[in-house]
């Protein structure tokens, strides 16, 4: 099997103690990130991290992803420099657009030039953690004589970006520390997304080889293999459904789904029901880990061998979180380390 740069996980649903606890496990058993995703009306994520690194000594804390549009990057600078501080160091902050129904017609803020927010979010934010006075003239931000008045603990955390498309992985090779690609990367997706990467690389006069590409991966592992797969279903149908409005995204794209399919999801789901019958087999296979251990193991090698180094396992609603960190422990982690 191909190796690995290390495995992760990432919850969203887990109480605040439950962060903490499962935190801990997952450091015991060799996990290497610990992932904590910011989505709309959830826990907050800094809070979350930061019992995350209270819990651990050496797994690293991910935040993935933060948008540029509900706090001011100044304030995320403040928030993430504390921790990372926290930590003692072992924090990567997740940089993305964030989802535009939420922010532009929930919340009501400008969803304005996603791309450059993005780019400037990791100019301001690294100026600051360098500990310069930031006075700032771009398209979203502007600033005037900003500084934290204490020293962050590493002038040079790492910045991931959390992104979709071909010119925003362009723009992580060139200006990022790592890429997070979303739930439901097929190996088409991850070659694509990779591909993509390596122009903004080349832009930055960097190596591919050592670059850090995650994806969160919904997995179900049994050797009861229709028990494990049907367990996905729903939570694929109602993933598809919501993205049915850009039948045309490249996760789609890439792994040959014809828009009219992906228009049909959002028309049930429009009615109310979630058509987990419509997901077929081959979309399991598609978009998630699930099946045998030796089903598993064969889709997850496919995801490194497109250019994944770092996999994400991500809560999977109907999975119990300590099976997720048992299954991939016993039936993963040995064939990719």
């Amino acid at each position: 099997m191909p190796k690995v740069r290390e495995f992760g996980v990432g919850f969203e649903s887990l109480s605040a103690r439950e962060f903490a606890s499962h935190a801990k496990r997952a450091e015991e058993m060799g996990f290497g990130t610990f992932w904590v995703p910011e989505d709309p009306f959830m826990r907050g994520a800094f809070t979350l991290a930061a019992a995350v690194a209270c819990s651990t000594s050496k797994m690293k804390v991910g935040l993935g992803i933060v948008n540029p549009y509900t706090r001011h990057p100044s304030l995320t600078a403040m928030e993430f420099a504390a921790l990372d501080e926290l930590s003692g160091g072992r924090a990567i902050m997740g940089i993305g657009t964030g989802i535009k129904d939420w922010i532009e017609g929930r919340l009501k803020i400008p969803y304005t030039r996603p791309a450059s927010a993005m780019r400037e979010m990791v100019e301001i934010t690294r100026a600051l953690f360098r500990g310069e006075v930031v006075s700032y003239a771009g398209r979203v931000f502007q600033s005037d004589r900003m500084k934290l008045n204490f020293k962050p603990a590493r002038a040079g955390i790492p910045i991931y970006l959390g992104v979709l498309g071909p010119k925003n992985m362009e723009m992580t090779g060139e200006i990022a520390d790592g890429l997070l690609l979303s739930v439901m990367s097929s190996p088409a997706y991850v070659k694509f997304a990779t591909e993509h990467l390596r122009v903004g690389l080349q832009k930055s006069n960097r190596d591919a080889t050592d670059f850090p590409v995650s994806a969160y991966i919904l997995s179900s592992i049994s050797e009861n293999e229709r028990a494990a797969r049907d367990a996905l279903r729903p939570f694929l149908a109602m993933l598809i459904s919501i993205m049915a409005p850009q039948p045309e995204n490249p996760i789609f794209a890439t792994a040959g789904l014809a828009p009219d399919t992906i228009k049909s999801f959002g028309e049930s789901f429009s009615r109310g029901v979630v058509p987990k019958d419509m997901v077929t087999d081959a979309m399991v296979d598609t978009f998630a880990i699930a099946g045998s251990p030796a089903r598993c193991r064969e889709n997850l090698a496919r995801l490194v061998e497109a250019g994944m180094n770092a996999p994400v396992f991500f809560e999977a609603p109907g999975v119990p979180p300590q099976k997720t960190f048992d299954d991939v422990y016993t039936h993963l982690m040995p064939h990719f380390s």
